[in-house]
């Protein structure tokens, strides 16, 4: 065999290698892709089938009507709570942690309490505050903000789809055609720009955060976390009445 012949033949060879290994290679990557697809396709049916269930609670003293607000709007100590509704640790924050706060405070008159809606999570995250925010128009905002993180499940798996969310809403007894109508409105749309401006201007990046008298402070907080900072920032303040 002429050199010119076996260096055809060994060029062949190894293009036959070269073509043999990328087909194994895109095999791998498909049997990945799909194990991937079906793994996420489980989680989503999971999360979704799981029936839903609602929580209702008596508003906080001192709560505005059609508001996500209690306390009087010019107490000597202001807090801003940032959630997301697929925060793992705001859904502990808010099944653990709010009511002893609202216990705490709500009834003193010296604590005016917000709670903002930020999305990092993803579109679950929006479909949720708006949800949150169409209950509110009803003066049912914290049933609906309660109910929301009781059925967390996962981020962005379909446990706070739209279907969902309305099925809470049901529940709950809001008036369906006004929610619908609402959901589907983009009235709140702005209200969800606010919050994310306001959050950028405190330097909000992570949920659950908490501003008070506008110093920031991250993270789950219990009731006595929360007097220890308004003792920091206001000492001249008395909770006790």
């Amino acid at each position: 065999m002429s050199k010119r012949r076996e260096l055809i033949e060994r060029r062949r060879e190894q293009q036959r290698k070269q073509t043999l290994t990328l087909l194994v290679v895109i095999g791998a990557i498909a049997v990945l892709l799909i194990g991937g697809a079906i793994v996420l396709s489980v989680a989503q049916s999971q999360s979704s089938a799981t029936p839903v269930t609602v929580a209702t609670k008596t508003p906080p003293a001192s709560a505005e009507s059609n508001s996500r607000a209690w306390g009087p709007a010019d107490a000597p100590i202001q807090v801003l709570e940032f959630i997301d509704y697929q925060c793992p640790a705001c859904g502990v924050q808010a099944r653990q942690y709010e009511q002893g706060i609202i216990d705490a405070f709500a009834a003193i008159g010296k604590v005016r309490y917000e709670v903002h809606s930020l999305t990092f999570v993803g579109p679950e995250s929006r479909g949720a505050a708006i949800a949150a925010l169409c209950a509110m128009d009803q003066n049912r905002f914290w049933d609906m903000h309660l109910s929301i993180f009781v059925n967390q499940s996962g981020e962005n798996r379909g446990a706070l789809s739209a279907g969902r969310l309305r099925e809470m809403a049901d529940k709950l007894g809001l008036d369906m055609t006004a929610y619908d109508q609402c959901a589907g409105s983009g009235k709140f749309d702005q209200t969800l720009k606010d919050d994310d401006a306001l959050a950028s201007q405190f330097g909000v990046n992570s949920t659950p955060s908490f501003v008070v008298n506008g110093k920031v402070y991250s993270g789950i907080r219990s009731a006595d976390d929360l007097r220890r900072i308004f003792a920091e920032l206001a000492p001249q303040v008395d909770l006790t009445q």
